[in-house]
C-alpha cells in the first residue's frame, strides 16, 4: 500500500507541475483524496471458533447471508480502473 501511495503522490506532483507550466492556477492544499470506508457490514468471516456453537443449519443460513452480502458488494463496485464500459456500435 505504501508503494501505491508514493506512486500516486509522484503522479500528482508531476501533473501539478505540468499544469503549472501551462498556466493553470492550482490550490496548494489540493492532493489525493483519502477514501473513507462506507458505513455498513463487512463481508468478512469471523473466527471459526465463534461458530462452533451453531448447528449445521444455522451455519448454512449464516453462510448464505454472507454470500448474499458479498454478491451485493461486488455488484456495487466499479470495474477495474473505475471506467465505464464503452457501448459497441
Amino acid at each position: 500500500m505504501v508503494l501505491f501511495e508514493h506512486s500516486e503522490k509522484r503522479l500528482s506532483d508531476r501533473l501539478r507541475f505540468e499544469a503549472g507550466v501551462h498556466g493553470a492556477q492550482l490550490e496548494e492544499t489540493a492532493g489525493p483524496k483519502e477514501k473513507t470506508p462506507k458505513p455498513g457490514k463487512k463481508c468478512q468471516p469471523g473466527d471459526s471458533d465463534s461458530y462452533s456453537h451453531l448447528s449445521m443449519e444455522e451455519r448454512e443460513e449464516l453462510t448464505r447471508k454472507m454470500m448474499n452480502g458479498h454478491k451485493l458488494w461486488a455488484q456495487e463496485s466499479k470495474p477495474l480502473g473505475g471506467k465505464k464500459r464503452r457501448a459497441k456500435g
